[in-house]
């Protein structure tokens, strides 16, 4: 019999008989025929046609695999996995007739024993009442392989790909079912492994073969995916398995770099990216300021991991550089979830070839929509799916969220609603005279001190300290400058701060904010971030005195219900999709007594505060832990060589411990840096679980190792 004839049979049988019965005889391929055009699908039994968008079967958990039915719904799909590749295989005998001797021979074996694979889950699931088309049947791997246009194609999608992903579901199953006691189906699950380990290496030889010599293996088979195919397909949704990528013929430097990979499998994903440089954009009106100023393009070429803790493993955070496998792997051993990295081009766009330019996206979240978030994201908006967004919100609606004078009129309504003081909002001014009246007002109420902010600015930056008596000469200096740029400034009370803490909300368009949570913010005495501290309880983290008029003012009201309606009444804010936070604090007044501050500024984006609150899912719910960012003048000024140093002593003297909670596996206490210190400029991220140790105001952290 020949191959051809042979290929033709079980691509076109509408049989399972036909489909996986063997070639009668012995097989020769002396014929080969002309280079077949396969369109549609393969032939099969009626009921065994591959179902509709959206019929699916949920496949059971592992504690549910006791009983044979639901063994039988399991193996149900891993017989129509191996009834895909026995056609996928034939035709690429059929469409590949110049291929070497050699390889059909081998692909001949290979559907050979793909069609007993079928057979033996044929005969287990029986034993649970099913036949293969019982239920709906998945078409994935051939729409997704059956364009193949040449062998390399081939060996590149379905050997390298969907039959390596079975490395890990074949190993992890087998070894379960043994644990249940089901010795028959663990065993057929090894012997299907040891098969596909040969499969597998089989298309690694030929892969090695035809690729081009000048690329590394994962190179040059990433070269090869054209999506929706890509590497994470050859990735099982269970443990990975890196002995059978060993016996399979794949270096350390291939098997790492998968392990590392991820990839959205399904779920349409989200796209962040963390553009610290919104408020300077926003103020210019112009994407490129960011990367003028060198501290902020430092922040933002250091802390571009960032949006990973706030999105899902399936979802896509596009960054400057691409971060190391080392760091990758430390991150992951804490149990992050890593997401997709895309490393954008040189000039901060997305690079020509990118699949983000194409595909069908879910949200676009960067750390705040302005100038420079809307050059790069605002062309992908007509790719979100449910049409969030007409355009890119970015225009002067939102650009004034971001100016501190929208908060003086919303924390004066606040503060009027909540009889509170005069204190708790500050006065708008455009010019020095109106400066100095509104200090004037504040020495009569008492106040000695006042600051002065520019309306952007961020992190304690843009502000000044003065007496309410009068501007000096470096005052004035500062102000004439800020009135020239930006036209205004906020003048308010300094007041003795007990504790500063953020609220975190989530926007979504035509919604009133949420209430995500509350951190307590730790600054320095010129306001500046030092860190933000969270817990399993909110109160417990502040002095007593400042927990207690939270209580007395009635906090829970207020932050849920009051300030989502100031907020929801802003110009454009209801069109945003995102995050937002509002900086509050509890002071103490001139006669002693402790009040709340409830609005201070407001922060159209994420925050470094919602980073730490999201930051909970990899932690201990029962434990305190802190979020920081570190520059590197502190750490050399600490007596550390460099931020690589820092970040080497602090993971050997507050190493990672790990627990089993209600959560599943989660920090219990020690440090972790965020994001790769070996690369950073000037900037390290560190979580840093369990109780606080000397002062948050060192400069170092909770945890400063000596």
């Amino acid at each position: 019999m020949e191959i051809r004839e042979f290929a033709e049979r079980v691509l076109e049988a509408d049989t399972l008989e036909e489909k996986l019965r063997g070639p009668e005889g012995r097989l020769t391929d002396g014929e080969r025929g002309e280079a077949r055009v396969v369109a549609g699908e393969p032939g099969r039994p009626a009921g065994l046609r591959f179902s509709r968008r959206g019929e699916r079967v949920r496949l059971p958990r592992a504690e549910e695999l006791e009983g044979a039915e639901a063994r039988a719904v399991l193996l149900h799909a891993f017989a129509n996995h191996e009834l895909l590749a026995v056609e996928l295989m034939a035709l690429a005998l059929l469409k590949f007739p110049e291929a070497p001797a050699a390889f059909r021979r081998g692909l001949v074996h290979t559907l050979q024993e793909e069609q007993e694979h079928t057979r033996l889950y044929m005969g287990v699931m029986a034993e649970g009442g099913l036949a293969l088309g019982d239920l709906p049947v998945n078409g994935y791997f051939w729409k997704g392989i059956s364009g193949m246009a040449t062998p390399l194609e081939y060996v590149s999608h379905l050997s390298l790909t969907f039959e390596q992903a079975n490395l890990d579901y074949a190993r992890h199953y087998g070894a379960l079912f043994q644990r249940l006691g089901d010795g028959a189906t663990g065993d057929l699950l090894e012997r299907i492994y040891r098969d596909e380990i040969a499969h597998v290496g089989y298309g690694l030889t030929w892969f090695r073969r035809w690729k081009d010599p000048a690329r590394g293996d994962w190179e040059a088979w990433q070269d090869t995916m054209v999506f929706p195919l890509t590497p994470a397909r050859a990735k099982g949704t269970v443990p990975f398995n890196r002995e059978g990528r060993v016996l399979a013929g794949f270096g350390e430097e291939f098997i790492e770099a998968l392990d590392l990979y991820s990839q959205s499998r399904g779920r349409t994903p989200w796209v962040g990216v963390f553009n610290p440089a919104a408020e300077a954009c926003a103020l210019s009106r112009d994407g490129g300021t960011g990367r003028k100023e060198d501290v902020t393009a430092a922040l933002a070429r250091d802390l571009d991991v960032l949006p990973l803790f706030s999105l899902h493993r399936e979802d896509v955070v596009l960054v400057r550089r691409a971060p190391s496998a080392e760091h990758l792997r430390r991150l992951r051993e804490v149990g992050v979830e890593l997401p997709q990295f895309e490393v954008l081009g040189a000039s901060g766009q997305l690079e020509e070839g990118s699949p983000l330019l194409t595909r069908k996206l879910g949200r676009l979240r960067p750390w705040g929509w302005s100038a420079d978030s809307a050059a790069l994201l605002g062309p992908r908006v007509g790719q979100v799916g449910d049409g969030v967004f007409a355009s890119a919100p970015w225009d002067e609606e939102i650009r004034g969220l971001y100016a501190k004078t929208g908060a003086v009129e919303a924390a004066r309504r606040l503060a009027e609603w909540r009889g509170l003081p005069r204190e708790t909002w500050g006065t708008v001014a455009g010019e020095v005279g109106e400066v100095e009246a509104a200090l004037a007002a504040l020495a009569q109420q008492g106040q000695g001190r006042a600051c002065l902010k520019a309306p952007f600015g961020m992190a304690g930056r843009g502000m000044i300290q003065v007496r309410t008596g009068g501007l000096g000469e470096r005052d004035l200096v500062w102000l004439g400058a800020v009135l020239a740029e930006q036209g205004q400034v906020v003048v308010e009370a300094w007041l003795e701060r007990v504790a500063d803490f953020s609220c975190q909300y989530e926007l979504v368009p035509g919604e009133r904010p949420r209430l995500k949570g509350q951190v307590r913010l730790h600054n320095d005495a010129g306001g500046r971030f030092l860190a933000c501290e969270c817990g399993p309880s909110f109160a417990r983290l502040l002095p007593p005195e400042a927990a207690r008029c939270l209580q007395e003012s009635g906090a829970e009201e207020l932050f849920g219900e009051l300030v989502p309606r100031v907020l929801g009444e802003l110009p454009g804010l209801g069109r945003l999709h995102g995050s937002l936070g509002i900086d509050a604090f509890v002071y103490r007044d001139a006669a002693g007594g402790i009040r709340l501050r409830p609005l201070v500024e407001i922060n159209p984006r994420t925050t470094m505060g919602r980073v730490a609150l999201d930051l909970r899912r990899w932690v201990d719910p029962a434990q305190r832990y802190r979020f920081r960012v570190q520059h590197r003048r502190a750490v050399l000024a600490a007596g550390f060589a460099s931020l690589a140093d820092y970040a080497r002593q602090l993971r050997e003297r507050d190493p990672v411990r790990m627990a089993e909670t209600s959560s599943g596996r989660r920090l219990r206490s020690g440090s972790v840096v965020l994001n790769d210190a070996a690369t950073a400029e000037a900037f390290v991220a560190i979580l840093s679980v369990g109780e606080p140790g000397e002062g948050l105001e060192d400069g170092l952290g909770a945890r400063r190792a000596r």
